[in-house]
């Protein structure tokens, strides 16, 4: 299969997936909506289960590298960056096509933790921290291990919220208190109040 189709059909699957779900979605709705033979599916990912995680391995390269670009257009200041991560996704919520996590929605629908499909979206999380965990280290944050995976917490979280709600307002609460865990993070301790 050309590159090309592949990535038709990643994309195709992704859209279902994403609108409904994904033991909702069978391999004749992908095929139909792809436009694709069987064996042209079943030759490049081997079943469905394979599909399931080439997308969301798909989708998380996609979207982490979506917010480093996001962090790179916040300014050259990684405090800003991690910032300006948490202010866009107000406009990821306002999108008609927001559909929720992709990867939660993946974790609800497989939760057996050793399943290859609950790895992929687990390692979508360890990603994004990764990506917190830079920014922080950059930002020369206090302990930006423990920084990166409340920010993590703090995304995910939001998008989470902001499924349910169908509203914008997770994201600036969380963009609020995102504020607050690196005012936290940059003061040093003899100075902090508790």
């Amino acid at each position: 299969m050309a590159t090309s189709k592949r990535q038709h059909v990643l994309d195709s699957a992704k859209e279902l997936f994403e609108r409904e779900g994904f033991h909702a979605t069978g391999i004749e709705r992908i095929l139909e909506h792809a436009n694709v033979a069987k064996m042209t599916l079943y030759n490049n990912f081997g079943s469905k289960d394979q599909l399931i995680v080439a997308v969301l391995e798909q989708s998380s390269r996609t979207m982490i590298e979506h917010l480093v670009s996001i962090a790179k257009q916040s300014g050259s200041d990684p405090y800003e960056q991690i910032l300006g991560i948490f202010g866009a996704l107000g406009d990821w919520y306002d999108d008609p096509t927001f559909c929720g996590c992709i990867f939660q929605a993946a974790t609800a629908e497989y939760p057996d933790p050793d399943c290859a499909i609950a790895q992929a979206a687990h390692a979508h999380q360890t990603n994004l921290t990764l990506l917190f965990r830079e920014l922080s280290a950059k930002a020369e944050l206090r302990d930006p291990d423990a920084l990166a995976r409340r920010l993590a917490l703090l995304a995910s979280g939001a998008t989470c919220l902001a499924r349910q709600t169908r509203e914008r307002s997770p994201a600036e609460d969380a963009l609020r208190m995102a504020e607050i865990l690196l005012e936290r993070a940059s003061t040093p301790i003899e100075h902090r109040t508790l």
